[in-house]
């Protein structure tokens, strides 16, 4: 499908490190926010008043100008070799190419084969809606309920999903605590509203709800009339019920599972729309808005990615979503500030449990980092947070790192909104933290590219013109 709007709707700001003794939170509330859904609206619809032509609005230029000096089909193709490190062989390195690191497969170890991991809520939230009701407002095919916690599940189409999260015993100001209102809801339950991170919060009777939408490329729409008949299906089906048992693992689910925060949104629809065309590459995507591993109590991604893997058993994990971890961590009762020694040691932890958890569930993982970033202490905080996952990837069998710095870097690591691409120097960057349209296709070939190493895909199809040759393992590699 086309690509709606040139970035995520709720894309979040980026966390900053504090040491006052507050608790680190999701950086989704308050003025700070970089492209709240209402910011980005208004941008999009003030280029389409412009017929999006680059002089209207420059972010807007970067997000949609990009493309048409990229390539004819607006599929700009790379100018370098992209380079592999592996255990057993010495890495190739460049200044224009993301290095990815791998070690062998490890020991398979006995399966979970419960997403709900357990959890009773995310039982009961696969019980609350029907396939009928869902495809009544949503379309179809609608997939089987699907417990991944924190939420129920259900694949849509080939493109987007239905998310169902129930919060026992949680008022709805606990519930929406770290998100701030979008659009307040009447006449839904007690309280209701639409979030900044696109959600639906509602609550009745001293539980609180969730309902999500979400569609590869739909990154404006709101979808506040659907949901809504959805959340009223819901209150009407919502009585506590009995301990439900744990469900029975159903087939396996797309191969590949692309996941992280807003900043893996335009990569995951450039890979999804020009490069998952194989029935091996189908992909389930999701980003969400303003996460990362730094505030589980916002959204807790070492479980979620678990229980994924759980329920679908996707063959690969793709995992982005480090653009909100600049944030100090709680390490042995006091604040640690980004960088510092105890804070490498607690967010490494924090990347090697998901990444040894993910490995023993069956699955490859491809981790990767994030570019420099305008703002100088922002970047200084994602060169931090890359060389702990580069660490760990390099440590953990079964997992890869690449590091989108290398392709779109400017010299010594710098930030740059610019690359050349087909001899065109051409914008990449939407907001000094995101990729535009442009650089989302960019940097989705390179992308492909490991992806199609690390499933050992031998013939694939490759919508954009022809990669130079990768060497990974002292053998070479070309297109098909």
């Amino acid at each position: 499908m086309g690509f709606r709007a040139a970035h995520p709707s709720g894309a979040p700001s980026v966390g900053k490190g504090r040491n006052d003794g507050r608790p680190a939170r999701a950086p989704l509330s308050g003025g700070s926010s970089l492209c709240r859904v209402t910011w980005f609206d208004s941008l999009w619809r003030r280029a389409r008043r412009s017929g999006l032509k680059a002089v209207a609005v420059a972010v807007v230029a970067a997000a949609i100008g990009g493309c048409d000096s990229a390539a004819s089909e607006n599929r700009p193709t790379t100018t370098s070799t992209p380079a592999v490190t592996t255990t057993s062989t010495p890495a190739v390195t460049t200044t224009s190419t993301p290095a990815v690191t791998t070690t062998t497969q490890p020991a398979s170890r006995p399966r979970i084969d419960d997403g709900s991991l357990g959890s009773q809520a995310t039982r009961l939230a696969c019980t609350l809606l029907s396939r009928a009701q869902i495809q009544g407002q949503f379309g179809g095919p609608v997939g089987r309920a699907i417990p991944t916690y924190p939420y129920c599940m259900w694949l849509v189409g080939t493109d987007a999903f239905l998310a169902l999260a129930v919060e026992p015993r949680t008022s709805f100001q606990t519930a929406t605590q770290y998100v701030d209102t979008l659009e307040t809801v009447s006449g839904l339950g007690q309280e209701a509203m639409i979030a900044n991170n696109r959600y639906l919060y509602f609550s009745m009777s001293g539980t609180s709800y969730w309902l999500l939408w979400q569609q590869v490329g739909d990154f404006s729409q709101l979808h506040t009339s659907q949901l809504v008949v959805l959340a009223r299906d819901v209150l009407a089906h919502a009585p506590v019920k009995p301990a439900l048992a744990a469900p029975v693992l159903g087939r396996a689910g797309p191969p590949v599972y692309f996941a992280g925060d807003s900043t893996a949104a335009g990569p995951e629809w450039a890979w999804d729309t020009y490069h998952a065309k194989l029935p091996e590459l189908r992909t389930l995507a999701e980003y969400q808005v303003g996460t990362g591993l730094v505030s589980p109590e916002f959204f807790d991604w070492s479980r979620h990615l678990l229980a994924v893997v759980a329920a679908l058993r996707p063959r690969l994990v793709i995992y982005m979503g480090s653009a909100n971890d600049g944030q100090d961590l709680l390490v042995d009762g006091a604040f640690q500030p980004v960088g510092s020694r105890l804070w490498r040691r607690s967010y490494a932890a924090r990347v090697a449990g998901i990444m040894t958890a993910l490995v023993r569930e069956g699955s490859r993982v491809l981790w990767i980092g994030e570019p420099a970033m305008q703002g100088r202490q922002l970047s200084a905080y994602m060169q931090v947070i890359d060389e702990v996952c580069a660490q760990q990837a390099a440590r953990h069998a079964g997992v890869s790192f690449l590091n989108p710095g290398a392709v779109l870097n400017g010299p010594h690591g710098s930030y740059t909104g610019t690359v050349l691409i087909d001899g065109h120097r051409t914008v990449v960057r939407l907001d000094g933290v995101h990729l535009n349209m442009a650089g989302s296709i960019y940097f989705a070939n390179y992308v492909a590219a490991y992806v199609a190493r690390i499933l050992d895909i031998g013939v694939w199809k490759r919508p954009v013109r022809k990669l130079p040759p990768v060497q990974i393992r002292g053998a070479i590699f070309r297109d098909a």
